[in-house]
C-alpha cells in the first residue's frame, strides 16, 4: 500500500504537466516574460507550440527571442506566426510591425559595416511597416517607424549613388591616364623609328674613298717629298760636277 501511495505522489506532478494545455504554457510564458525571465518564457512558449502550434505561440516566442538579442530566430518565428494567420487584424499588425523593426535594426547596423546592404534592409522594413498599417491604419508608432525607414533609405541611396559617381570618375581618370601613357609610348616608338630611318638614308663614306682634305694633305706631302728628292738629286749632281772639275 505504501508503494502505491509513493507512486501516486511521484506521479502527481507528471499528471499535472500532462493536464496542462497549450494555453496554460502561454500564460506561464507571459508571466515569465513580464518578470523579464525571457529564457524561461522561451521554454514555456516552446512547450505551448509543441502541444498546439498557434499564431500567439509563435508571436510570443518571437518576442522572447528579440529580448534575448536573437533577431534572426525571432524573425523566423514571426514568419511562422504569419503563415498560420489570425482573424485579429491588430495582432497581425503587431506581427508585421515587429518584423519591420528587425529589418530596420539590420539596416542601421549595415550602415556601420563595410559592404553592408543597408538599402535592402530598409526596403524590407518599409514593406512590413506598410503591411502593418494596412491591418491597423491608426497605429502612429508604425507610421513614425515607416517615415524613419523611408528617410534612412533615401539617405543611403544618395550615399550609394555618390559613391558610385566617385568610383566612375576614378575609373574614367585611370582610363584617361592609361590612354595617355599608351599614346606617349606610341609617339616614342614612332620617333625612334623615324630617327633610325634618317640614319639609314644618310650617305655613309666608303672605306676606300678619301675626303678632299685628306687627299689634299696627302698631295702636299707628296709634293714636299718630291721637292726633297729633287734637292737631293741636284745636290748630288753638283757634288759630282765639282769633284770632276777638281780632278781635272
Amino acid at each position: 500500500m505504501r508503494r502505491i501511495l509513493l507512486l501516486l505522489v511521484f506521479s502527481f506532478p507528471f499528471m499535472m504537466a500532462m493536464a496542462q494545455s497549450a494555453r496554460d504554457f502561454i500564460r506561464m510564458g507571459n508571466r515569465a516574460y513580464r518578470e523579464k525571465q525571457y529564457d524561461k518564457a522561451e521554454t514555456m512558449y516552446l512547450k505551448s507550440i509543441a502541444k498546439d502550434p498557434t499564431f500567439e505561440g509563435y508571436y510570443n516566442l518571437g518576442n522572447a527571442y528579440v529580448m534575448q538579442m536573437k533577431d534572426s530566430t525571432a524573425f523566423d518565428n514571426y514568419m511562422k506566426a504569419d503563415s498560420i494567420g489570425t482573424n485579429d487584424p491588430l495582432r497581425k499588425a503587431k506581427n508585421y510591425h515587429n518584423m519591420g523593426n528587425i529589418w530596420y535594426a539590420q539596416g542601421m547596423a549595415a550602415t556601420h559595416q563595410q559592404g553592408g546592404n543597408a538599402v535592402g534592409a530598409f526596403q524590407r522594413a518599409i514593406e512590413y511597416y506598410k503591411s502593418s498599417l494596412r491591418c491597423n491604419p491608426d497605429d502612429n508608432e508604425t507610421r513614425y517607424n515607416l517615415a524613419m525607414a523611408q528617410h534612412q533609405l533615401k539617405k543611403n541611396q544618395d550615399q550609394q549613388q555618390n559613391g558610385n559617381d566617385k568610383n566612375q570618375d576614378q575609373q574614367d581618370k585611370d582610363k584617361q591616364q592609361q590612354q595617355q601613357k599608351q599614346d606617349q609610348q606610341k609617339q616614342d616608338e614612332q620617333k625612334k623609328e623615324e630617327d633610325k630611318q634618317k640614319q639609314q638614308q644618310q650617305p655613309q663614306p666608303k672605306k676606300d674613298e678619301m675626303s678632299d682634305q685628306a687627299a689634299e694633305q696627302l698631295l702636299n706631302s707628296a709634293q714636299q717629298d718630291e721637292k726633297g728628292v729633287q734637292r737631293k738629286i741636284n745636290k748630288n749632281q753638283n757634288y759630282k760636277r765639282r769633284s770632276l772639275e777638281k780632278d781635272w
